[in-house]
C-alpha cells in the first residue's frame, strides 16, 4: 500500500521527461532549450498532481466498526476500540472463545507497518500472563523486528535461529510470560518460514503454553503472515481508523485463501 502512494510521483516524473522531450523537439526554435525543458517539467508535474488527487478520491477510508465489518466480514468477537477496558474484555473473551482448548496460536496482523500491531500483541500477552495463563509471545516479524527492544533483550537465539537449526532460547520476561525474539535472519524470510521446523515448534509450544501470540510482519511487506494464519486457523486484525478499505479487503482475501477466520478486529486509535 505504501508503494502505491509513490505511483503519482513516478507518473509525474515520467510525464515531465516525456513532455520536456516533446516540447524540446516541437516547440518554436526561438525558445531556449532550458525554457522548453522547464515548461515540459512543469506540465508533467501538473499531470502528476492531478493523478494524486484522482487516487485520493478513489480511497475509501474505514472509520467505524460498521464499515470495518462490511470490509473484513463479521469476526468471531465484536470489533472494538483499543482502550484499557476493551483490552480486558478482549483478553477474557479470547480465553473463552479461542484459547479454550481448541486453539493455542493466534497471529496478530495488520495492513500497515505502523498500525500498532506489535504493541497490541505485547499488551495482550502481558494481560494473559497477569491472569495466570502461561503465555508465549513470538516476534515473527523478520522484516522489522521490535519486541526485543520492548523487553530489553538481544535479538539473537530467536525464531529465525531455531528455523535455521541454530541455538535458541526463550526469555522469561514476567511471571507466566516467555518471549521468543525474531533472531538473526540469514536466509529469505519466506524460505525460513516454509520449513517444517516452524510447524513442529508451534505444535510443541502448545503443550506448556495455553496462549501463543505471534507478531507478524505488516501485510504490505510480504505474505509472511499467511503462514501463521494458516497454521492457527485465524488471526486478530489491528486497524487504524482511516485505513483504506481496499487494503483491508485484500487482507481479508488473503485470510480466506489460507482458510483463516478473522477472530477479532481492534481499532487502534492511539
Amino acid at each position: 500500500m505504501r508503494l502505491l502512494a509513490l505511483r503519482p510521483l513516478a507518473c509525474a516524473l515520467l510525464a515531465s521527461l516525456a513532455l520536456a522531450y516533446v516540447w524540446s523537439t516541437m516547440a518554436p526554435r526561438g525558445n531556449s532549450a532550458n525554457l522548453r525543458l522547464t515548461l515540459g517539467a512543469v506540465m508533467g508535474l501538473a499531470i502528476g498532481a492531478g493523478i494524486t488527487v484522482w487516487q485520493n478520491r478513489r480511497r475509501r477510508p474505514v472509520r467505524s466498526e460498521r464499515e470495518l465489518i462490511q470490509v473484513v466480514g463479521q469476526p468471531l468477537l465484536a470489533a472494538r476500540p483499543l482502550r484499557p477496558e476493551a483490552l480486558r474484555a478482549l483478553s477474557q473473551q479470547l480465553l473463552e472463545h479461542w484459547f479454550n482448548g481448541r486453539h493455542t496460536l493466534l497471529p496478530v496482523i495488520s495492513v500497515g507497518a505502523h498500525d500498532g500491531r506489535s504493541s497490541l500483541a505485547a499488551e495482550l500477552a502481558e494481560r494473559f500472563a497477569a491472569m495466570g495463563e502461561r503465555t508465549l509471545l513470538i516476534d515473527a516479524d523478520f522484516r522489522s523486528p521490535s519486541l526485543h527492544r520492548r523487553y530489553s533483550l538481544k535479538n539473537s537465539g530467536g525464531l529465525a535461529d531455531l528455523l535455521d537449526s541454530r541455538g535458541v532460547r526463550l526469555a522469561a520476561c514476567r511471571e507466566n510470560l516467555a518471549v521468543l525474539v525474531a533472531g538473526a535472519v540469514r536466509e529469505d524470510p519466506l524460505e525460513l518460514l516454509s520449513r517444517s521446523r516452524l510447524r513442529h515448534f508451534l505444535q510443541a509450544a502448545a503443550r506448556p503454553f495455553r496462549v501463543v501470540l505471534i507478531d507478524t510482519p505488516a501485510a504490505e511487506r510480504g505474505p509472511d503472515l499467511e503462514m501463521f494464519a494458516a497454521l492457527a486457523g485465524g488471526a486478530l486484525i489491528v486497524v487504524r481508523p482511516g485505513e483504506d478499505a481496499a487494503g483491508l479487503a485484500q487482507l481479508r482475501r488473503r485470510l480466506t485463501r489460507c482458510a483463516a477466520a478473522p477472530v477479532a478486529t481492534v481499532f487502534n486509535q492511539t
